[in-house]
């Protein structure tokens, strides 16, 4: 549209019935949002190409509202999507609205209203845009790095075949407390002040676990992990290389030394669970990973990321743990 036909489409506001400006209004509002996906998408376009890493990379014609590119190496063409899970995704356009979804913690069902999708769409969407966020932990963390575990039932929600014979919602767990099978180990660090945060699901709570889980997060001679009296802490100090001071709240009150607890993991804790078990009803356990990392995109700094972050996180841009 040149100037002159813009003028007089302003001009022709005014006259405009209420039914013909709510359609105005609503053809925007669509419009906008389908552009904000796309333009997510491409904030996210690779300087190097996808298959052979060259950066001999040239635009080469738009194709689904996305830029191609060609590389004069291999002569493969690509997007900024190829070859992340959200490549083969129909609907593009919806994004934006999708990640709004997801930066508010919306339910399956929530979201399928809001975007447009059906549940199946929905469900499947959601760990498209978390699987390439699980992998995005902190590296090297200075300070304070609060360790605490917390666990969450075992739930084979979703299987075709159970491995144990089904119970009715809210029945009691077999073996004795938290250390039966029915029960998964989450580990969690939070750093002291600040935004980074590490989580693993762990197949037990060992010693040998729990050093393969913070091996990347820590940094000898700058990092202090502070634990509780668990088994599985007592000898971090050596397998990890840092200085470890580790508590019993029964003994030694809740904060060592006036300094040294573990509250802000535990805050996390009641954050992440209240928001699983409550708001979405409990997860499937081979599921857990995905939520946890989508738990740290809602608890980035505090406010979360933005719509477009989600979108950048989910072709594999790390913008959380940085």
């Amino acid at each position: 549209m040149n100037a002159r036909q813009f003028k007089r489409f302003l001009e022709s506001v005014t006259k405009l019935t209420a039914g013909q400006l709510e359609q105005v209004r609503s053809a925007l509002t669509t419009e906008h949002t389908e552009r904000a996906s796309y333009q997510a998408i491409e904030a996210a376009r690779p300087c190097v190409c996808r298959r052979c890493g060259s950066e001999k990379v040239v635009r080469n014609g738009v194709q689904n509202g996305l830029q191609r590119f060609l590389c004069r190496d291999c002569g493969k063409t690509f997007n900024a999507a190829s070859g992340t899970p959200l490549s083969r995704l129909r609907d593009k356009e919806r994004f934006d609205a999708y990640a709004q979804c997801m930066k508010n913690g919306l339910t399956v069902r929530e979201a399928a209203d809001e975007v447009g999708l059906t549940l199946d769409r929905a469900f499947r969407w959601r760990h498209r845009f978390l699987s390439e966020v699980v992998a995005h932990q902190p590296k090297g963390i200075s300070g304070i790095l609060e360790v605490d575990e917390t666990y969450f039932r075992e739930s084979q929600k979703g299987a075709r075949k159970l491995t144990r014979p089904s119970r009715k919602r809210g029945g009691k767990a077999e073996g004795r407390g938290r250390k039966s099978k029915d029960w998964v180990p989450v580990l969690v660090g939070r750093a002291r002040g600040q935004a980074q945060t590490a989580d693993k699901v762990l197949g037990r709570l060992t010693g040998a676990e729990v050093t393969d889980a913070l091996k990347d997060a820590v940094t000898p001679g700058e990092t202090i992990l502070c634990t509780d009296g668990h088994s599985a802490f007592l000898h971090l100090q050596r397998t990890l290389g840092v200085q470890t001071k580790s508590f019993v709240a029964s003994y030694h009150g809740p904060v060592l030394d006036k300094v040294y607890h573990v509250q802000s993991a535990n805050n996390y804790h009641e954050r992440l669970k209240s928001w699983i078990q409550r708001q979405l009803r409990g997860v499937a356990t081979k599921y857990l990973p995905n939520y946890l990392a989508w738990q740290r995109l809602m608890s980035w700094n505090k406010e979360g990321v933005s719509a477009d972050e989600v979108i950048a996180s989910a072709l594999g841009k790390q913008v959380i743990n940085v």
